[in-house]
């Protein structure tokens, strides 16, 4: 049996592929790559030149020598029709599946206090440096230079507790991550229930704006400030937990964009919120909330915003296990396919990781232990990659149980000891052109 994110990928392809074809009359039965072969294709792509990655695909799909040939396709033309494909399709996918969890009362989901618990973070990404691909992304003029490498906005809203990505979107890098958050929470309301969530955000993002739109979702949520964000009410405060109220003036509804929520912002004067002071080794941080005190109390608050780093997580297997920024076309609607395939792909490896760690959790051999085991990540998405052609063209149930299976093997014979703070800081000065488009992998 396929895994739900795989299941709905096939049942998007198989009964809605019409509304992702964005030209009629393409990919008709004549052509020898059919709708299916393409999302397959590009799904399961390994990250190898196009020429070394179709001849992989064919070599899966047809058994015989005769049957290769007369079914191999120039690059030119595989380059060509994939821009037919909605990268939608591709996000759709992967939301088909979330929602399915998320509306689910029997998958096991890791929850605080009946409350999902998301992060919404957003990072940059390196994209090919040509000047089609600098043209459609708009880059800034001191990045056209052909010695810098483009990059592009990405933002993902992220369970903190089970790792599923909720939502993503990837922009431009002119926009600003506050923006790609409101769009979010707004993608992201039409998938899961917010006012069963907190969404916890870093210091960049405490702003009116995204504050009352939470509320018009009825969600709760934890907002880092910086040491000058609501500088005056903090003043104000007599004792590390209060509720303050946050005077909506001019300067502070003239930056709400939104003008359904800038009306609101202007009705309301005021936000009744609370402003809880928390110790860290390096001091203190001040969180905003509307949670109440029967629902979280201040080292509550601090455990939740500290799973914030589960986001950063995240980001590290999209871009080192699943190559994210490891583009394999040059044009914006390319690069959009790859990126949400990856980030299906994610989804997809969260909910073999969630078995796994289960079978590990369960298991005898483990319990015992000092140190807690988990999946080696590295190897069950290098499994999972390796594994998609023959697990989608293979029509023996059997045969596809059986992959199935060998992936779970792998998996828990392969563990990590789980760490308990990040083993390394972050890079601030990452070598460009991790991936560049002209050195793509040759095996």
């Amino acid at each position: 049996m396929y895994k739900l994110f795989f299941k709905n990928l096939e049942k998007l392809m198989y009964f809605e592929k019409e509304k992702y074809i964005t030209e009629e009359g393409k990919f008709t039965k004549e052509y020898k790559m059919p709708f299916k072969d393409f999302a397959i294709y590009l799904v399961g792509n390994r990250g190898k030149t196009t020429v070394l990655e179709i001849d992989e695909y064919v070599r899966v799909k047809c058994k015989s020598i005769t049957e290769r040939v007369a079914m191999r396709v120039s690059k030119q033309n595989i380059s060509k029709q994939r821009t037919y494909i909605d990268p939608v399709f591709f996000k759709d996918a992967s939301i088909g599946g979330i929602k399915e969890i998320y509306s689910s009362k029997t998958y096991p989901l890791k929850k605080f206090k009946d409350l999902n618990a998301f992060a919404i973070d957003g990072s940059q990404g390196k994209i090919p440096n040509t000047s089609q691909t600098r043209e459609e992304f708009d880059v800034d003029l001191n990045s056209l230079e052909k010695t810098k490498t483009p990059k592009v906005r990405v933002s993902v809203m992220s369970d903190v507790k089970n790792g599923f990505i909720i939502d993503s979107n990837i922009s431009s890098l002119s926009t600003g991550e506050s923006v790609l958050a409101s769009e979010n929470i707004e993608n992201a309301a039409k998938i899961v229930d917010l006012s069963e969530s907190i969404l916890i955000f870093d210091r960049n993002y405490a702003s009116a704006e995204l504050i009352i739109q939470i509320l018009e979702k009825d969600g709760y949520f934890i907002f880092r400030l910086k040491s000058d964000t609501y500088k005056k009410e903090r003043k104000k405060m007599k004792t590390d937990d209060e509720w303050v109220d946050i005077n909506l003036n001019k300067s502070r509804t003239n930056n709400v964009k939104n003008e359904y929520l800038k009306a609101k912002a202007e009705e309301l004067d005021y936000l009744n919120l609370r402003i809880v002071n928390v110790p860290i080794k390096s001091g203190t941080e001040t969180l905003l909330t509307n949670l109440p005190e029967d629902i979280a109390s201040p080292a509550e608050l601090k455990n939740l915003y500290g799973e914030r780093w589960e986001i950063e997580k995240g980001y590290d297997v999209l871009k080192n296990k699943l190559e994210m920024e490891n583009f394999s076309g040059k044009r914006r609607i390319t690069i959009e396919q790859d990126f949400y395939c990856t980030i299906f792909m994610y989804n997809a490896l969260m909910e073999y990781k969630a078995e796994c760690n289960i079978y590990l959790r369960e298991n005898p051999k483990y319990k015992h232990l000092e140190c807690e085991y988990k999946v080696n990540m590295s190897v069950l998405a290098g499994k999972l990659k390796t594994s998609i052609y023959e697990m989608f063209l293979t029509d023996s149930a059997e045969e596809r149980r059986l992959i199935e299976e060998d992936i779970f093997n792998i998996a828990k014979k392969n563990t990590i000891k789980v760490e308990k703070k990040p083993s390394a800081s972050r890079n601030k000065n990452p070598l460009s052109g991790k991936y560049p488009y002209n050195n793509r992998k040759l095996c």
